[in-house]
């Protein structure tokens, strides 16, 4: 992949790279009904648009003062637009138009509120709000945006989107049973606009997807199964996609342990140079594995575009009460998050949610393991050794720990202590290479390697290791909605 695609997608959100995507589909949309190439018209679009922000807008603000919760300043305009592009598109001058575009907006933001267990909701409220409209008014979602004219920008959108997510998985379980459905029912292929949009659109909403890339793989079957049964089973039914989505999203919702809720800071810490730890009480029972991360929002006044979300890895022990996030800090042009995280004091409250992460210790326990931490990217292995220390498990761990200089190098007291549990930590300043590890880790052929830290220092220590010809390589990585 080209250098600028690969720094574009470091520096933008995950939501932000929808709301991109998503206005880039409407405004082509809107350009070829101009040019009479769509057959629509070309200001409806726009207006359907306008309309569905402000509704979204209005009904999102009301709902979070009813229910005491911040606002999700990015998701509501999210929302809109995929509304925009699914239903429609009507005139909002004609008054049944408005009518049913302002139901549509109540009921896909009311389900984020009312249709929610443990601050997280429970279907996509896009294809919740078009099914239930639906069944109220009698008047469906008519995917317009399934059209051919649409796909290129839909493919190169949904590219970007899932390499941002590295979500190829989840899409590819969803579309390969999909076609070959299609093809086993109809006897032919055929590859429509509206269900890739489908799929890189709102089957991958992180919120309601499934944690644990085992799981979003059955996520994906499940959801391409139950289309295809409501398409070919239930006589006289329009709503597939819509009802195959949500029949998927309450399924695996049962399968959730990822709870949504507010944490309260007790604890503020300098443990490195530049480098703060940051304790938080669950106001709600939160269970997680060592390795875990979980997705830290913290709406503020006037967020820089890499906007209110983070994901950080636990760095505290599920044997602890606390869930502890450590953090290095930007002496130089912070974002507003982190100058929003730094000034924070006791008692203060942030969200966290979203619990993911395969990056965790193998249930082998006799398995020889390498742990290559870059900075900060030490957060993972500490929640993993402090698990082993309380739980007086040994394992036989070799962690290598990079850093610029000294000062940089935090929890050398619980490093050392995990001694005892078969961990040997090996500290090097500057950059660990091939013949350090050769040197220090003489049977690294035996061992599994994980690897932590900045996306292109992991991506740079895989093709090391794989050209040493490690045989298993575990990579820690977040899914991109900073």
């Amino acid at each position: 992949m080209p250098a600028f695609i690969k720094n574009f997608l470091n520096k933008i959100t995950m939501y932000q790279l929808m709301l991109y995507f998503l206005r880039i589909l409407i405004f082509a949309a809107a350009a070829l009904s101009f040019f009479g190439v769509l057959k629509f018209t070309w200001w409806h679009i726009l207006a359907q648009l306008i309309y569905l922000i402000a509704a979204c807008w209005a009904i999102n603000k009301i709902f979070s003062l009813t229910f005491k919760v911040k606002t999700n300043y990015e998701s509501q305009f999210i929302t809109a637009e995929i509304l925009t592009l699914i239903a429609g598109p009507l005139n909002p001058l004609v008054f049944g138009n408005l009518l049913y575009l302002t139901v549509l907006s109540l009921l896909a933001m009311g389900s984020k509120y009312i249709l929610a267990y443990k601050g997280r909701h429970i279907f996509n409220p896009a294809a919740f709000g078009v099914f239930a409209a639906a069944l109220i008014l009698g008047q469906g979602a008519s995917w317009w945006v399934g059209n051919v004219y649409l796909l290129p920008v839909m493919l190169v959108g949904g590219f970007l989107i899932l390499k941002k997510l590295r979500w190829f998985h989840l899409v590819l379980a969803f579309l390969v049973p999909h076609f070959m459905l299609v093809v086993i029912s109809s006897g032919s292929l055929t590859v429509s606009a509206a269900i890739i949009y489908f799929a890189v659109v709102m089957l991958v909403e992180p919120l309601t997807a499934p944690a644990g890339k085992k799981l979003r793989i059955a996520y994906g079957i499940a959801t391409a199964v139950a289309i295809f049964a409501y398409q070919n089973f239930v006589p006289d039914f329009s709503y597939s996609l819509e009802t195959g989505l949500l029949s998927a999203n309450l399924i695996f919702f049962l399968f959730s342990k990822s709870p949504k809720g507010a944490v309260l800071l007790v604890d503020k810490q300098t443990v490195a140079k530049n480098t703060l730890a940051f304790i938080f009480e669950p106001l709600r029972k939160f269970k997680w594995t060592a390795g875990q991360y979980l997705q830290w929002t913290l709406p503020h006044a006037h967020p820089d575009q890499r906007g209110i979300r983070r994901y950080f890895t636990i760095a505290s022990s599920p044997t602890q009460t606390n869930i502890m996030l450590v953090t290095k800090m930007a002496v130089e042009n912070p974002s507003t998050f982190k100058q929003t995280l730094a000034k924070m004091e006791p008692g203060s409250e942030l969200v966290a949610g979203n619990l993911d992460g395969d990056f965790v210790l193998p249930e082998n326990t006799a398995e020889k393991l390498a742990f290559i931490a870059g900075g900060i990217g030490i957060t993972p292995y500490l929640s993993m050794i402090k698990y082993l220390v309380d739980q007086k498990e040994k394992r036989d761990i070799v962690l290598l720990y990079s850093a610029n200089t000294l000062e940089e190098i935090a929890f050398k007291q619980l490093l050392g202590a995990a001694k005892d549990n078969g961990v040997r930590a090996i500290y090097k300043i500057g950059r660990i290479d091939e013949s350090f590890i050769k040197q220090e880790v003489p049977d690294y052929l035996s061992r599994t390697f994980y690897v932590s830290g900045p996306e292109p220092m992991v991506e740079a220590f895989e093709k090391m290791l794989k050209g040493m010809r490690i045989p298993k390589i575990m990579t820690d990585f977040f899914p991109g909605y900073e």
